[in-house]
This record gives C-alpha cells, structure tokens and sequence, in this order.
C-alpha cells in the first residue's frame, strides 16, 4: 500500500506541470466558449429572424466539430506526456495512416453523416426552427447533430434523421423563403345547396381567423372541385407561420361545421395546411 501511494505521488510529483497545462487549457476553452456565444448571440438579435437561424445553425454544428478535434488532440497530447503510455500514442500517430483506413472502412457511414453534417451547416438546405418535409416526415427542425438531425413532429414525436439521407434526398423547407403558410379547409355541400349562400357565408369567416396576415390577398372562397354529388368548396387564409396555420386551420374546420349545419347544408369538410 505503501509502495502505491509513493508511485502516485512519484506520478504527479512528474506530471504535475502537464495536469496544470490541460486543465488550464480546458478552463480557457470553457470560457472562449462561453464568450464566443455570447457575442453569436448578440450579434444574432441585430439580424433578421431567417439570418439568426442561418448563423446557430453553423455555429452549434461547427462548435461541437471544433471540440471534437480538440478534444481528441488533448488527449493525445497527455497520452504523449506520460511515460507509461507515450510509446502507445506514438505507435497510434505513427500508424495513423493504416488506424485511418481501418476506421473509416468500419465507421463509413457515421464518417458519411458526419461529412454529410458539415455539408448542411454550410449550404444549410434545412435550419433550425424550419418547419420542412424529409422524406415522408414532416415536422420542425429541433437540431442538427454531428450526425443526425432531429425533427418535432406536429404530434410531438420526435424523429431523428441521419445526416447523409437528408443531404442526398429531396428536402422541402416549408420556411426557407417565407415563414407565411396558407391554412386551407375543404368543403363539401350537396349540388342542390344554395351556392351563393354558402360562399357568403364562408368569406365571412375569413376576415376574423386568427393569426391571419393582413398585408397578403387572401384566396379567400372558391369551388375547388365538383363530385357527382357534391361541390367542393375551399377557404384559404394566410397566416404568420406553419404552427400558427394549423390553429387557424382548426378554428375554420370548426366555425365552418358550425355555421353550414346550423344552415342545413353541411355535407364534409376537410383541412390542409401548406406554404
């Protein structure tokens, strides 16, 4: 027991300026860090919504890329400074080359999404808070990792989507241009309907909806398709964002089932939300 508690005294009483440096150098990380976001996001408030996304998005992936690097090169560096196990990191930076290879055969599709992560960051066909469509998921993005990436779902299912099959398939970005989405509901009352009453009292449901945006001509009413027994009608609104034109989506489904049954007219209806 002796004996041990002389060795590891002997080891730190060796080491100690080592232990001093890495943990100044993670203290020092730590702190830059915090500075850096900090001043991103300072920087962010004075930007528009979409730029402000545009610049977490690179910052959050390209920081945890930065402390992997770090990270790793720590740790070979106090591999490097302690006798016992400096002739094992040498014999690793000295077979880097083979070490590469053979990691990269076994890890080609993480090394994939993580390449394919680094490529999103920059030409960024999705950021954080977009609402978008990957594949048969839609939902809003809530993070993009180092390897996937994380969608909410409108029911709150969180899905995660690797890196590589978002940059090598179709992606539709509901909010890349312009956040504003149109909240639709389909309509069907019988051929024998007064039509002139039902769209009157459809467009009057369209000036109240709630979160509709004031400065965009609203589609409004019109009969989008004719069945062999029914005229289907739709309602279209514009609204300030995706999650916004679902409530108002849901608010004209329900004011229009009120207002045709209260007349007698009503037959189906029916909700879409788009951008």
């Amino acid at each position: 027991m002796t004996f041990e508690t002389t060795d590891s005294s002997s080891w730190f009483a060796d080491n100690w300026p080592t232990i001093v440096i890495v943990l100044a150098v993670i203290v020092a990380l730590v702190v830059i860090d915090r500075a850096m976001a900090a001043k991103g996001r300072a920087w962010a408030e004075r930007l528009p919504a979409a730029d402000q996304a545009m610049l977490l998005t690179r910052y959050r992936l390209l920081r945890r890329v930065v402390m992997a690097v770090i990270g790793f090169l720590g740790v070979m560096a106090v591999l490097l400074s302690v006798d016992a196990t400096r002739s094992w990191a040498q014999a690793v930076i000295a077979s880097s080359t083979v070490l590469g290879l053979v990691i990269g055969f076994a890890a080609r599709s993480t090394l994939a999404n993580f390449v394919a992560g680094v490529m999103i960051a920059i030409n960024q066909p999705v950021r954080l808070g977009d609402r978008a469509q990957i594949g048969d998921v839609e939902g809003s993005v809530e993070d993009i990792g180092l390897t996937y990436t994380r969608l909410r779902t409108p029911d709150n299912r969180r899905v995660l989507i690797p890196n590589e099959e978002l940059a090598g398939g179709r992606v539709v970005n509901l909010t890349l241009i312009d956040p504003v989405s149109l909240a639709t509901v389909k309509i069907w009352v019988p051929l024998s309907a007064d039509h002139d009453r039902v769209r009157e009292a459809l467009a009057e449901l369209v000036p109240p909806a709630p979160g509709r945006v004031g400065d965009r001509p609203d589609p409004g009413v019109s009969v989008a398709d004719l069945t062999e027994t029914s005229a289907v009608f739709t309602i279209g609104v514009w609204v300030s964002d995706p999650q916004q034109a679902l409530k108002t989506a849901a608010w004209l489904r329900e004011r229009a089932l009120m207002r045709l049954a209260g007349e007698g007219i009503f037959q189906g209806v029916e909700a879409e939300v788009g951008g």
